[in-house]
């Protein structure tokens, strides 16, 4: 659990510059333009992404190291409560966001599939389940699978849509930009 505490510290600093990065950017007397649009699109996209990635190496790299009973069940409850954490902000991030009427559809289908994500997150944080083994393998069901997949193949289709428009962002929908 030691470790914990840091690490929590730079998933919050990471949420905090996603939501910075999300509010920056624009003049408000000017109204909204697609370029900051797509700028807040690909920076919430890539930061969203990259930590999800990062959140289960870490909890692979803790798992690794945690010995048997409480110490393993605390890392696997810091692990689902910052996922949780990082798909409410991303969530929140994207709703945030006036997508062009073009894009509109694909993003709130992009939305929706992270918005999967964190339900079933947050279903299994307030599961109250006290046995590290039974958290991982509700985390190894076939519907965390489901939603990941969800989620890529929305991305996708959002970058389908941008790059139908003549604009170009990397959305990192494999979780590394490119």
């Amino acid at each position: 659990m030691a470790g914990t505490l840091p690490v929590m510290r730079i998933h919050h600093a990471i949420a905090l510059m996603l939501f910075v990065a999300v509010a920056c950017g624009g003049n408000p007397d000017t109204g909204p333009r697609a370029d900051d649009y797509l700028t807040k699109l690909e920076r919430t996209s890539q930061t969203a992404h990259i930590q999800e990635r990062g959140l289960r190496r870490d909890l692979r790299i803790r798992l690794e190291s945690a010995p048997a009973g409480e110490d393993r069940l605390s890392v696997v409850t810091v692990y689902v409560d910052q996922g949780a954490r990082l798909y409410q902000d991303v969530v929140d991030a994207l709703a945030q966001l006036d997508p062009p009427s073009e894009l509109a559809a694909a993003q709130q289908a992009y939305l929706d599939a992270w918005q999967g994500q964190l339900d079933l997150f947050v279903a299994i944080r307030d599961a109250g389940f006290s046995a590290p083994w039974k958290i991982l393998k509700e985390l190894e069901r076939p519907a965390f699978r489901d939603a990941s997949t969800e989620t890529k193949t929305r991305c996708e289709d959002l970058q389908t849509a941008v790059d139908a428009t003549g604009s170009h962002v990397d959305l990192a929908c494999s979780g590394v930009p490119s």
